[in-house]
């Protein structure tokens, strides 16, 4: 009987085990996007995602009317996104101030194309929230100017180029990934990039320079970002022929694709 009673007492916390680890479900969609929305960086992303939408349907909207409700929607959801982005002209500047020669970043050896070409990038980028913050004010209708057309003008010509850049170096990248090292493999950390690869950015200028330690996926998936954000400053300068829909669509997929990858890295944490 003693014995019949200690082996019942030792086979009830096997049992209270069991019933904890089935307890222990994994998070559903909703928690996820939850957690997802909780967050800076995936909170701007869902904004834009839903900005992408108003562009779009006020593209196919044939109504007047109803075109210039979901236009105010996509302004103030704009506006909005601008708040999230205000003071990443530090962080542009500051990898500026990595790629140039003494910096602390390896990405700076003289000679370097690829280099260059991101010197080139974030300095625009820099140059295009820098005038974007300076006329946050006339945005908000809190001090109006006369010189806001002009500034926002420069301000888009500036992220045109930073985004032809961008494209540009990520071209060269694959490019010359495919003759350099063929068969170059990267750690599985590099893979969690942002919209705009950054992270994986971080990881380049070693002893074989930034193109092979930057994954080809992570360079696709940054022409395809970048390549469709092109359209939104070339539209707005009227450099490229593209309607309010094909915007709104290039920004729907840009997000998307950006997004995914973002989503990953927060909801598996």
């Amino acid at each position: 009987m003693a014995t019949a009673t200690a082996t019942a007492a030792k086979r009830q916390p096997t049992r209270t085990k069991v019933h904890q680890g089935q307890d222990a479900r994994p998070p559903s969609l909703i928690q996820k996007f939850s957690t997802f929305t909780r967050t800076a960086a995936g909170l701007e992303k869902t904004l834009r995602l839903i900005n992408a939408t108003c562009q779009i349907a006020g593209g196919l909207s044939g109504d007047v009317v109803t075109a210039s409700r979901w236009g105010v929607a996509r302004g103030q959801l704009a506006l909005t996104r601008r708040y999230f982005r205000f003071f990443n002209v530090i962080d542009c500047f500051a990898r500026v101030a990595d790629l140039l020669p003494g910096g602390n970043g390896r990405a700076s050896e003289a000679g370097s194309v690829m280099a260059l070409l991101e010197l080139a990038r974030w300095t625009c980028l820099g140059m295009y929230l820098l005038l974007e913050d300076a006329t946050i004010l006339h945005a908000t209708n809190i001090y109006p100017v006369s010189w806001n057309a002009r500034v926002t003008t420069e301000a888009y010509r500036f992220w045109f180029c930073g985004l032809a850049l961008s494209v540009l170096g990520c071209v060269w990248g694959v490019l010359l990934g495919i003759i350099t090292s063929p068969s170059s493999s990267t750690s599985p950390s590099s893979n969690k990039a942002s919209s705009n690869g950054s992270s994986s950015e971080k990881k380049a200028g070693k002893e074989r320079g930034p193109v092979a330690q930057v994954p080809r996926s992570v360079l696709v998936k940054r022409i395809v970002v970048d390549g469709c954000d092109l359209l939104i400053p070339g539209a707005f300068l009227g450099w490229i022929r593209v309607g309010e829909l094909g915007v709104g669509v290039a920004m729907l997929v840009s997000t998307l694709v950006a997004g995914r990858d973002l989503w990953m890295s927060i909801t598996s944490t």
